[in-house]
């Protein structure tokens, strides 16, 4: 089979280890593996999976679902305050991010990227055929100056994908920041706010201003439904109507809307989620600080990025010993900057004080 050029050599992104890979790796049974490397939420959607439990045998899987999905946009209009005609409803923010780059990306065209950040967004680029240029945020606090990006910004610059709050590191970019990239570019601002119930602030009102701004949303984190692959984009009416020209016409399905709309009804168990979350990030950041050999980064999502005391060798070492435990945590590559370092996602209590005292222990 001949593939394409753009394709040779290529950087893919790199998928998590099976758990059952990892269970037979560490000589551990597959529900031994506590997965801390995802960013998911350990609180399933409870409310949401009784009430499909109750509506199952009415849902009509034999059919199509509305190619407009207009009843779980007037749910997201009624969440964001905005109108029905904004959303372009996906399976996943990947997909709203695979939407965006065949629509606005030419072979040949270039892509800023403040880095490190979300692999996807080099990744949904290149496919394009279009040339990513990185900008690396600032070592210390992994903060990001409008000026910095735009520095980057040329004639060729078609887009710029901006993660707030950023993963991995956990931190957000304030808002006149945001806006002065969308002011001073005529490239399109793509704005990944996957962790936004978490980090609070939005540029969602920027895509009434400006029209070359794309807020990527999705239900995975916050909403506990990342097995579910729900997302959505914002945008101006025009720009949607742009983004549409891409959509697939069927890529979500009966039962995913079903549970879509009603996590949009049901916002109080979300919210108490985010906050229950939130408490525990506050006591982890804290407890790691004061374990003496990392050194935690703050936080306004729901993970915490910890730099290991010894560089990207003690970094992966840790990594292996909490794994040999059940324990798994995301490690970086030393071209990512952040080889160094391990990101924990927030899991129960429990989850959260048993990983704390491994690593402790392994640190010791």
């Amino acid at each position: 089979m001949r593939i394409r050029r753009t394709l040779e050599g290529f950087d893919a992104y790199g998928w998590e280890t099976p758990s059952r890979d990892i269970a037979a790796e560490v000589g551990l049974r597959p529900e031994q593996i506590v997965r801390l490397d995802t960013n998911t939420s350990p609180y399933p959607p409870l409310p949401e999976l009784r009430a499909l439990a109750k509506g199952a045998q009415r849902l009509e899987v034999n059919q199509y679902p509305d190619t407009t999905y207009l009843e779980l946009r007037e749910g997201l209009s009624r969440y964001c305050r905005l109108g029905v005609e904004r959303f372009v409803v996906t399976n996943g923010a990947d997909e709203g991010l695979d939407i965006t780059v065949k629509v606005l990306l030419d072979n040949g065209d270039e892509v800023v990227v403040p880095s490190p950040t979300y692999s996807m967004f080099a990744v949904a680029s290149e496919l394009m055929g279009a040339r990513v240029k990185r900008v690396w945020r600032d070592p210390e606090d992994f903060a990001i100056s409008a000026d910095k990006v735009l520095h980057e910004v040329g004639q060729k610059t078609r887009l710029v994908f901006l993660c707030n709050p950023n993963s991995p590191t956990g931190n957000a970019t304030p808002l006149s920041e945001v806006e002065k990239i969308a002011a001073e570019t005529k490239a399109t601002l793509v704005v990944d706010e996957a962790y936004h119930e978490f980090g609070g602030a939005t540029s969602a009102e920027l895509t009434e201003k400006y029209d070359n701004v794309v807020v990527c949303r999705t239900f995975s984190k916050a909403f506990s439904m990342a097995g579910v692959r729900v997302g959505y984009l914002i945008a101006g009416k025009e720009t949607v109507e742009q983004l549409n020209l891409a959509r697939p016409p069927n890529s979500l399905t009966v039962p995913s809307l079903f549970l879509a709309q009603a996590a949009l009804r049901n916002l109080g168990e979300m919210r108490r989620n985010v906050e229950r979350i939130s408490r525990e990030r506050s006591r982890v950041f804290e407890a790691l600080s004061a374990a003496g050999s990392v050194s935690p980064f703050p936080s306004v999502t729901n993970f915490v990025l910890f730099r290991v005391e010894g560089g990207a060798s003690k970094a992966k070492a840790l990594q292996r010993a909490l794994m040999r435990k059940g324990l798994v945590l995301r490690a970086y590559s030393e071209s990512s900057r952040v080889g160094d370092c391990l990101r924990l996602t927030i899991g129960t209590r429990a989850v959260n004080s048993r990983v704390v005292a491994a690593i402790r222990e392994a640190s010791r």
